[in-house]
């Protein structure tokens, strides 16, 4: 008989800028803890003690003990791959001061981390394998890493290890779920892998609603809040918004990002230096659902690559859940449900001129059915519940086995 689960170790590897942890994964701990399950972080990181004492403050408060471990940046990659073969070390006292019985170890170097403990210790456990994504791929997508190099061919070994070794294999669309179940290889069952939501709590998205009822002024918000990078296409959003304040004389545009710096420049390079229409402004995920809420319409684009297939940003569920609109970019995440559902438009080149239409002449007028419509879609659809309800699924599905049934 297979040992039920009890206490999961939860082990991340994230920036100083990122929270994953805090805005979308510790809520769905805390409704793992509620249904029964002991959660427990154990998160691999950098940047000093600021970020690292707001994320075991956090952790704290919701209940769940937290432990944080220094990513090495020197020496190239050598730095984290190091780190993450010590990692076992830290993975091994987790088990034993904790009473493990599960890890759930989240993309590649948690699973590299993973996969250095002895087998004994690995086979003496459960092994939930978040994949989030196609990661190795986004690097050679966006951070312009080899396919024929040794970095690439060593991460897709942990890959395709871990996909092997895992009682379960979460995922965010049915084609990470193909793709994933291909590269692990014949004979995996095909059960295995479960699509999992990246949902967001409505609490306080309701009551920063209720606190801010919607202006009757003639400003029009476009908001985007999320990471800067390449593959999020900043100078593209930035072009969008002129091209709707052309039609739009009362637009502003809130960029909410931490990489300010880098915002700024690229408003320099748009001549938008100095600006007043167009803001941008650091935020806690503590903050984001007061922000969003001021704002009428969100804006998500992403540069269409195959690790895109993978994705189900955040953002759009965020949007929402504050009931903004959507305009970005079609197929990345489920947006054909969305733009059937009329809260969901495409940003992109060829659609820009019908979109910008439809928020003239249906999101402006309308903004307070679209508010409704928007929170309500995401209470329905795009709620933490929804997404706790997925790993619970997941979760009672360990012990079923991890290899594909034999035909009769």
């Amino acid at each position: 008989m297979t040992k039920p689960i009890r206490n999961i170790l939860f082990i991340t590897w994230d920036g100083p800028q990122t929270t994953y942890l805090e805005s979308l994964f510790l809520p769905i701990l805390a409704g793992l803890k509620v249904a029964g399950y002991n959660a427990h972080v154990l998160q691999f990181s950098w940047g000093g003690t600021v970020p690292r004492d707001r994320r075991a403050a956090l952790c704290a408060a919701a209940g769940i003990p937290y432990r944080s471990v220094t990513v090495l940046r020197r020496g190239g990659a050598a730095g984290p791959f190091l780190t993450a073969w010590r990692g076992a070390h830290h993975i091994r006292h987790a088990v034993q001061d904790w009473r493990i019985d599960t890890l759930m170890p989240r993309s590649l170097m948690p699973a590299l981390a993973v996969l250095s403990l002895r087998r004994s210790v690995r086979q003496a456990l459960h092994l939930v394998f978040d994949a989030d994504g196609l990661a190795v791929d986004e690097r050679v997508d966006f951070s312009g890493l080899s396919p024929h190099g040794l970095t690439y061919r060593l991460l897709r070994d942990v890959e395709a290890e871990m996909l092997r070794q895992a009682d379960v294999v979460l995922c965010r669309t049915e084609d990470a779920k193909a793709i994933l179940h291909a590269r692990a290889g014949a004979g995996t069952n095909p059960e295995a892998f479960h699509v999992v939501t990246n949902g967001v709590d409505p609490q306080p998205f309701a009551a920063a609603l209720s606190a801010c009822p919607i202006s009757s002024s003639s400003e029009f918000t476009l908001c985007y809040c999320g990471s800067i990078g390449e593959q999020y296409r900043l100078s593209e959003m930035i072009s969008i918004a002129l091209r709707l304040k052309g039609h739009v004389a009362d637009l502003r545009f809130r960029i909410f990002a931490l990489a300010q710096d880098r915002v700024a420049e690229e408003l320099a390079r748009h001549g938008l230096g100095g600006e007043d229409w167009i803001t941008c402004q650091g935020l806690s995920p503590a903050e984001v659902p007061h922000a969003l809420v001021q704002c009428h319409l969100g804006i998500a684009l992403r540069q269409p690559q195959f690790s895109t297939r993978a994705v189900l940003p955040i953002k759009i569920s965020e949007y929402l859940m504050a009931g903004l609109p959507v305009i970005g970019t079609p197929g990345v995440g489920d947006t054909a449900t969305l733009e059937a559902a009329g809260v969901f438009r495409s940003a992109e080149a060829a659609n820009l001129d019908r979109t910008i239409r439809w928020v003239l002449d249906e999101v402006i007028p309308q903004r307070d059915l679209f508010r409704q419509r928007c929170h309500e879609i995401a209470r329905t659809r795009l709620s933490h519940q929804s997404t706790i309800g997925d790993y619970l699924r997941a979760l009672a599905s360990v012990g079923r086995g991890k290899d594909a049934p034999c035909a009769d």
